[in-house]
This record gives C-alpha cells, structure tokens and sequence, in this order.
C-alpha cells in the first residue's frame, strides 16, 4: 500500500518534500514510511535522501532558570545590599 502511494505521488509530482507530513496524509507511521522509502532506494525505484531535523527544548529546570535565574544570580540576590 504505501509504496503504490509513495510511487503514484512521485509519478504526478517532483518530490515528496517532508516524509513526516506525508506519513501523516496517508495514515501510517512515520518509521515505516521512512523504511518503505529506503526499501524503495535501495532497489533504485526513487533517490532519496535524509534530512535530520533537530528540535532543542528547555528541560524543566531550565525552565526554572527562565523564571528565577541562573543559581549564582540567585545567590546573588539572596545577599542583602
């Protein structure tokens, strides 16, 4: 199923710009679809190639920073002027 629709939406158009979003269009995990797509590669049906998307986020007590600073700003605002 997934490589009919992988190469019948190749066949009308150039490429498949974000795999995550097509995944999502046809209802299949992810992983799998970037699976079907390197099965496909490797047979040299379609070129391929990866694109690694990075996303960087606060862990909570970064967050805490955020709010009441680093631990030696604290410290020095805990000292009285």
């Amino acid at each position: 199923m997934a490589e009919d629709a992988i190469l019948g939406f190749l066949h009308s158009n150039e490429e498949i710009s974000d795999s995550d979003r097509f995944a999502e269009s046809l209802g299949v995990d992810h992983d799998f679809l970037v699976n079907v797509i390197k099965s496909l590669h490797g047979f040299k049906l379609v070129d391929a190639e990866d694109i690694k998307r990075e996303k960087w986020v606060l862990t909570d007590e970064g967050k805490s920073y955020t709010v009441a600073g680093s631990p030696e700003v604290q410290s020095f605002f805990a000292i009285p002027p």
